[in-house]
C-alpha cells in the first residue's frame, strides 16, 4: 500500500473513531456523517468499488447500522450489517448487531442464530451471550437462558440489566430491581441521556420489586421523561396507597396526572383535592418559595395561593376535557373534592387512617368504609353529604344555581344503574340499585349507615325541595318573571314536601317568599307584577295559608285599579274588575269599597256615553249594591254613605230615562 493509501486509511480510521465518539455522546446525525466519511475514505484506499474488504469498512458499516437501528429504520440497519459481514466475514460485530435488529423485528429464532454465530467467532462478541439469553428467555427457554447468563457472569460480562435478567430467572428480585434502577439513573446522566432506556429500566425494576420510599417521585420522573406517564401514575398510585400522608408522592402523582390523557381526570382531581387542604404541602411550598426567592412567605398568603391554584387547575382540566363526555364538569368536580377535603381537615381527619382529600381520593385509597363510619359518628350530616354525589348539588345550590343543582340530583346513579331496565321509571329512587358495586365508592359518606341507600334518596329529595323552592322564587324575581315556570317549580316543591312530612312548613315558606317578592314589586310601583306574583303563589298553596296572601293581593289589586282608573282616557272595565276582586278577597278594605263605588259610577257614565242605557243601569245597580254592602261594614262612614246616595240618584235618573225610551 502506498503512502497516499496509508494516509487515506488512517483518515478512515480517525473518521470511524469520531463516529463512535459522537454516537456515545448521543449525536446520531454527527455519528452518521462520520461513518459515511469513513466509508468514502476506505473506498479511496482500496481504489473504489462497492464494498472494499477489511475490518475498517466493516467497522464503519456496523456504526452506520447502529445509528439507523436506533432511529427505527431496521431494514436499512440490516443492510448496513450485511455489508459489514461481507467486508469482514470473520468478525463478530456484524452477526451480533444483526441479531439485535432481528430481535427487534420479533424474529427470535434468527436472532438467536446470529448471536450463536457471534459467539463462535475466534474473537467472540462480549455481549453475545447476554443477548442470546434475552431472546431465549423471550422464547420461553429459561434453562438455556440461565446457562448463557451464568457463562457470561463467569467471564465478567454482566451489566445491571443482565444481572436483572439473571435474578428474574433465578431469584433475587430485590437486588436485581436495585441494579436496574441504578442502571436507569446512569442512563439519564452524561452528555446524552437516554430517557427511553432509563424509563424502560425503571418500569422493569418496578415490575420486579415494588420499592417504596422517598425515591418514588424520582423513579416516576424517570418514567415520565421516557414517555411512560401511565406507568409513572400507577407507581405513584401504589405509593400513595402505601403512605397516604406523604404529600410529596401525592404532589408527584398530581403533576403526572394533570399532564395525562383526559380519561385520568377524576384521579387527577382526587390527587389535587388532597393537596389543596394539606397543611404539610403548603408548608413545603412556602419554605421552598422562601429559599428560591429569598423572601419570607407568610402563612396568611396560603388561602389566596390555594384559591389561585384551584382556579388554575379548573382551567387546565376544562381545556383538556372539551371533547370528553363528562358526568360532572371538571370545575365542579374539583370544587366538591376541595370542599370535602376542607371539611374533613376541619373535623380532625380520620382517626386511624392518614387520609386527606375528598370522595375521589378516599375511594382511590380504599377508605370508604372508614370515612363512612367517621361521618356517621359526627354531630350533623355535613360530612355525609359532602362525601357523596349530593356534594355537587349542594355546591351549586349554595352558588345560587338551583336549576343546575336539580340537574346534578338527576345524576346520582352510576352509569351502569342508569342504563338498567326500568331506570327511567319516575317513581324509582334516584340512587344506585341495592346490588350496585359502586355505591360506596361514589358515596363514601353513606358507607357507614346501615340504610345508606334510603338515606341518600331521602336527603336527595330534601335537597330537591330546597332547590325547587329557590328556583320558583328566582323565577318570580326574574326580569321578566316567568310565572308559569314558577308555579310549576313550587308545585313540585310541595310534592317533595308532602313526601318528607313538611307540607305545612313549606307552604308557609312559599307564602313568605311570595309576600316579600310582591312587596318589593309593590314598592317599585310594579303593581301588575305584584298581583301576578301573589296569584301564582295562591294557585299552589292550600286554603289554610291563603288568608296571608289574600290581604296583600287585595291591596295590590285595589292600588292597581285606582291607578288605572285615574289614568287619562282609561276605560274603567279593568279597574272595576280589580276592585271587585279586591273587595271579594278583603271585604273590610274601606279604600277598595269606596273606590269600587266611584269607579262603577264612572263606568256607568261611559256606558251612558256609548248609548247603552241598559248597560249604565246595570252598572249603577251594582254600584248601589256594592256601596250598601260597604255600609254594612262601615255604617257610620259619611263618604261611603254620600257615594251610595249619588249612585242611587243616578240609578233613579237612568231608570226614568230607560222607561221613557224603552231601551
Amino acid at each position: 500500500m502506498g503512502a497516499r493509501a496509508e494516509t487515506a486509511s488512517g483518515a478512515a480510521a480517525t473518521a470511524c473513531a469520531e463516529g463512535e465518539t459522537r454516537w456515545a455522546r448521543g449525536d446520531g446525525r454527527g455519528a452518521e456523517a462520520a461513518f459515511l466519511r469513513a466509508l468514502d475514505l476506505a473506498r479511496a484506499t482500496y481504489g473504489g468499488g462497492e464494498g472494499p474488504p477489511g475490518v475498517l469498512p466493516a467497522r464503519a458499516h456496523v456504526g452506520l447500522g447502529r445509528v439507523r437501528l436506533a432511529a427505527g429504520d431496521t431494514e436499512q440497519a440490516l443492510a448496513a450489517f450485511r455489508r459489514a459481514r461481507e467486508a469482514d466475514p470473520g468478525g463478530a460485530a456484524a452477526p451480533f448487531w444483526t441479531g439485535c435488529a432481528l430481535a427487534r423485528q420479533g424474529d427470535l429464532a434468527a436472532a438467536e442464530a446470529c448471536f450463536t454465530e457471534a459467539l463462535d467467532r475466534e474473537d467472540p462478541h462480549p455481549r453475545a451471550a447476554v443477548r442470546r439469553a434475552w431472546v431465549r428467555a423471550k422464547s420461553g427457554r429459561r434453562a438455556a437462558a440461565l446457562d448463557d447468563l451464568r457463562a457470561a457472569a463467569r467471564a465478567g460480562a454482566l451489566d445491571d440489566e443482565a444481572h436483572w435478567l439473571l435474578a428474574a430467572l433465578g431469584g433475587g428480585a430485590r437486588e436485581a430491581a436495585l441494579r436496574l434502577r441504578r442502571a436507569a439513573l446512569t442512563a439519564l446522566g452524561g452528555h446524552a441521556p437516554d430517557r427511553e432506556r432509563a424509563a424502560a429500566l425503571t418500569a422493569a425494576s418496578w415490575a420486579l420489586h415494588r420499592e417504596r420510599g422517598a425515591f418514588v417521585p424520582l423513579y416516576a420522573a424517570t418514567l415520565v421523561a421516557g414517555g411512560r406517564r401511565d406507568t409513572a401514575a400507577d407507581l405513584l398510585d401504589d405509593a400513595t396507597r402505601h403512605d397516604p400522608a406523604d404529600h410529596r408522592v401525592t404532589h408527584a402523582l398530581a403533576l403526572a396526572l394533570i399532564n395525562s390523557p383526559a380519561e385520568n381526570r377524576e384521579r387527577c382531581v382526587g390527587a389535587w383535592g388532597a393537596l389543596l387542604h394539606d397543611a404539610a404541602f403548603w408548608e413545603r411550598i412556602r419554605h421552598g418559595a422562601a429559599r428560591r426567592y429569598g423572601v419570607d412567605v407568610p402563612d396568611s398568603l396560603v388561602p389566596d395561593l390555594r384559591t389561585a391554584l384551584r382556579e388554575h387547575l379548573a382551567r387546565r382540566l376544562a381545556d383538556g376535557t372539551a371533547d370528553i363526555d363528562a358526568r360532572v364538569p371538571p370545575d365542579l368536580l374539583l370544587q366538591r373534592e376541595a370542599e370535602a377535603a376542607r371539611l374533613l381537615d376541619a373535623a380532625g381527619g380520620l382517626p386511624q387512617v392518614p387520609v386527606r382529600g375528598g370522595p375521589l381520593r378516599v375511594a382511590a385509597l380504599g377508605a370508604a368504609r372508614e370515612l363512612g363510619a367517621f361521618a356517621a359518628a359526627t354531630a350533623d350530616d355535613t360530612l355525609v353529604h359532602a362525601f357523596s354525589e349530593l356534594g355537587f348539588a349542594r355546591i351549586q345550590l349554595r352558588q345560587g344555581l338551583p336549576g343546575d343543582a336539580l340537574a346534578a340530583l338527576g345524576e346520582l346513579r352510576c352509569r351502569a344503574c342508569r342504563a338498567r331496565p326500568g331506570a327511567a321509571d319516575p317513581g324509582a329512587a334516584p340512587v344506585c340499585e341495592v346490588d350496585c358495586a359502586r355505591f360506596e365508592e361514589l358515596n363514601p359518606g353513606y358507607a357507614g349507615l346501615p340504610d345508606g341507600r334510603e338515606r341518600l334518596a331521602r336527603d336527595a329529595r330534601d335537597l330537591a325541595l330546597h332547590a325547587r323552592v329557590t328556583l320558583g322564587h328566582d323565577q318570580l324575581r326574574a326580569d321578566p318573571p316567568d310565572f308559569d315556570a314558577a308555579t310549576a317549580s313550587l308545585r313540585r316543591a310541595l310534592v317533595h314536601a308532602r313526601e318528607l312530612g313538611r307540607y305545612r312548613r313549606t307552604q308557609a315558606k312559599i307564602v313568605g317568599l311570595a309576600l316579600a317578592t310582591a312587596k318589593d314589586a309593590h314598592r317599585a310601583r310594579l303593581l301588575s307584577r305584584a298581583v301576578a306574583t301573589l296569584e301564582a303563589a295562591r294557585t299552589v298553596i292550600g286554603a289554610n295559608e291563603r288568608p296571608r296572601i289574600d290581604g296583600q293581593l287585595a291591596r295590590a289589586l285595589a292600588d292597581r285599579g285606582i291607578v288605572e282608573a285615574n289614568r287619562e282616557g282609561s276605560t274603567l272595565d279593568a279597574p272595576a274588575a280589580d276592585l271587585r276582586r279586591s273587595v271579594g278577597l278583603s271585604p273590610h278594605g274601606r279604600r277598595a269599597q269606596l273606590s269600587l263605588g266611584i269607579v262603577l259610577r264612572g263606568l256607568a257614565l261611559q256606558r251612558w256615553g256609548s248609548g247603552s242605557l241598559s248597560g249604565a243601569r246595570t252598572v249603577l245597580e251594582e254600584a248601589v249594591e256594592a256601596l250598601t254592602a260597604a255600609l254594612a261594614h262601615f255604617p257610620d262612614d259619611p263618604e261611603i254613605a254620600e257615594e251610595r246616595r249619588r249612585a242611587q240618584d243616578e240609578l233613579d235618573f237612568v231608570t226614568e230615562q230607560f222607561d221613557e225610551s224603552g231601551r
